[in-house]
């Protein structure tokens, strides 16, 4: 059983290090600032696909076609799918109108964890 416990922890391990070796290296343990209108809130990204952000969010990620941010709340659970863009360097912002309904922007921003 330990046997199998331990291949399953490693299975695991090697899959969070595939998602951050496939297109979100770039954020993974960083910190990535969004900002719409008024409003701005800092996330990380960890390489096991943990998500928390300063709003008090948490959940996971999954990058495929779109990036996944799965949070929990008090209806149940939430995911919000969008645009990742895997070039942004620690530094660089990019905008997006590909995460709202409304066509309305946001920019992401990857700064250097403290």
């Amino acid at each position: 059983m330990k046997t199998l416990m331990m291949a399953g922890a490693t299975l695991l391990a090697l899959s969070a290090v595939a998602w951050a070796d496939d297109g979100m290296a770039n954020a993974v343990g960083q910190i990535v600032r969004v900002t719409g209108g008024d409003a701005s809130f800092e996330a990380t990204f960890a390489a096991d696909g943990a998500y928390s952000d300063t709003r008090g969010a948490t959940g996971s990620w999954s990058l495929g076609e779109q990036l996944c941010i799965s949070v929990q709340t008090e209806t149940g659970t939430q995911e919000n799918c969008g645009p990742w863009n895997p070039d942004l360097t620690v530094g660089e912002s990019w905008t997006t109108s590909g995460w709202s309904d409304d066509g309305s922007t946001i920019t992401v921003e990857i700064i250097a964890a403290q």
